[in-house]
């Protein structure tokens, strides 16, 4: 009987070690690992859960810099991958057997529109980084954003530019670390600050003051009318509906 149960009990095991929630949770161990070796500068999330609009975006990793913000999908997958930066859905070959799984560049798509709505900045902000293992194969064409795991580093560093400023670049990690409901710590804070800060936002405006920078708050003509917008643009692109101030 005993034996039995550990015939079974290995057999249990041996299905959770191949399965895709274990294979990816290795990879993104893998790439966690590799970027703790990026400099001071650039500040490493892992395992970042948002909630924009109601549903939840689990985004495998985030590096904040002033040169961009970089969101990272991993795939810890085997064999030959065959797709292209366009196509819906991409196809996995291991020795003859096929499958199909979405293409990761759209789904990091995803991802950066969650990341964007939630800190209200532009999308080129956002640098887009699939990264497979080196178990794949890569067949086709697929954009010089998807990469295998070894190379994000130094895809990462390759720019150089600087685009965001060393205020820009604490609001953006104070921000994620304020909505990562997949931290405990971050989800009780998040709970306990979310009605301070709304407050807090509230008062600023009303006072004419930019809530992100802390600049004066101007009225600007737009396409669709006038509203408010921080006088530091575009360091900071703070905007405001006019009705909020009436």
């Amino acid at each position: 009987m005993i034996q039995a149960i550990l015939v079974l009990f290995v057999f249990i095991l041996g299905i959770f070690f191949k399965s895709s929630f274990f294979l990816g949770k290795i990879g993104e161990t893998k790439v966690s690992a590799l970027l703790s070796f990026l400099p001071k500068e650039y500040a490493v999330f892992n395992n970042v859960l948002l909630n924009s609009g109601g549903k939840s975006s689990q985004i495998d990793h985030i590096v904040v810099s002033a040169y961009g913000i970089f969101v990272i999908e991993t795939k810890n997958y085997k064999g030959w991958i065959f797709g292209s930066d366009t196509s819906k859905q991409w196809t996995q070959n291991i020795y003859g057997e096929k499958h199909s799984f979405y293409n990761p560049v759209l789904q990091n798509q995803g991802h950066i529109f969650a990341l964007k709505k939630l800190l209200n900045l532009p999308a080129d902000f956002f640098v887009s980084v699939v990264a497979f293992s080196s178990k794949a194969t890569l067949k086709g064409y697929f954009g010089e954003n998807v990469m295998y795991m070894s190379d994000v580093n130094g895809y990462i560093k390759s720019y150089t530019d600087k685009i965001l400023t060393n205020a820009d670049v604490l609001c953006v990690i104070e921000q994620i670390t304020e909505n990562n409901l997949s931290s405990p710590k971050s989800q009780a804070h998040h709970i306990q600050k979310i009605d301070q800060n709304k407050e807090r936002r509230t008062h600023l405006i009303e006072c004419g003051i930019c809530p992100r920078c802390g600049a004066n708050l101007v009225v600007r003509n737009g396409r669709y009318g006038q509203f408010m917008g921080c006088s530091n643009y575009p360091k900071c692109r703070f905007t405001q509906k006019i009705d909020t101030f009436l």
